[in-house]
């Protein structure tokens, strides 16, 4: 599946008097005037992603687990020019991995994970840290029980996550669920549109950027 992108062909965004000014405009400073075109569009998408909401302004789809720590900020980060020329810019990610992740949300297709990918995407667990809530709950759902007096007894979701921590509740569930350590797993990811803009708006930019670059001193 190809990563998402955002096409910056100015022969379809621009009327004949608009495409004859841009021609008449040395090879640099069409490449410029793209240049910082797709910029203003790339910063558009990242604050979108920063206020978690789709190229149609719906907001993500939440976390499983309920939490509340933002999402893709990573994909925001990374996203950059990676085609220009004096005719056409293309944003998008230049690092693969990247792109194929983008991909993965955007369509909502099923991401598979390993302990080696998560370190190169720097998501190493801290296992130090207090369990969260999505473990707590499968946790729960395994059967998990607690000793109080000489009888067992459902702990809390409360409990799980002030008394173990993440490492702790890792080990415990794999050891319930009979699983021995997955050196591979499957995430199902809905669909978040990380990566997008309304032609009319993209054309908007264009046009304005040409006119500064008309306007601007020679």
């Amino acid at each position: 599946m190809a990563a998402p992108t955002v096409d910056f062909d100015v022969r379809g965004l621009l009327d004949a008097q608009q495409t004859l000014d841009l021609l008449s405009l040395p090879a640099a400073k069409r490449r410029r005037l793209l240049n910082t075109a797709s910029k203003r569009v790339r910063t558009r998408n990242r604050k979108r992603i920063g206020e978690q909401r789709n190229v149609d302004g719906s907001p993500f789809v939440p976390r499983k687990d309920g939490g509340k720590r933002k999402m893709l900020r990573g994909l925001g980060k990374g996203l950059q020019v990676v085609t220009l020329t004096a005719d056409e810019a293309v944003l998008g990610w230049r690092n693969r991995l990247v792109a194929r992740i983008a991909a993965d949300h955007q369509q909502g297709r099923p991401e598979t994970m390993s302990a080696a990918r998560m370190r190169r995407l720097g998501k190493t667990p801290d296992y130090n840290a207090p369990s969260s809530r999505f473990q707590a709950r499968a946790l729960l759902k395994a059967g998990y029980r607690i000793r109080s007096g000489k009888r067992w007894k459902r702990p809390s979701l409360g409990w799980i996550q002030e008394n173990l921590s993440c490492g702790r509740a890792g080990l415990i569930l794999a050891k319930l669920a009979g699983d021995t350590k997955k050196q591979r797993w499957q995430i199902d990811l809905p669909a978040r549109a990380v990566l997008g803009a309304d032609p009319q708006d993209v054309g908007d930019i264009v046009r304005t950027v040409l006119q500064q670059t008309l306007n601007a001193p020679r």
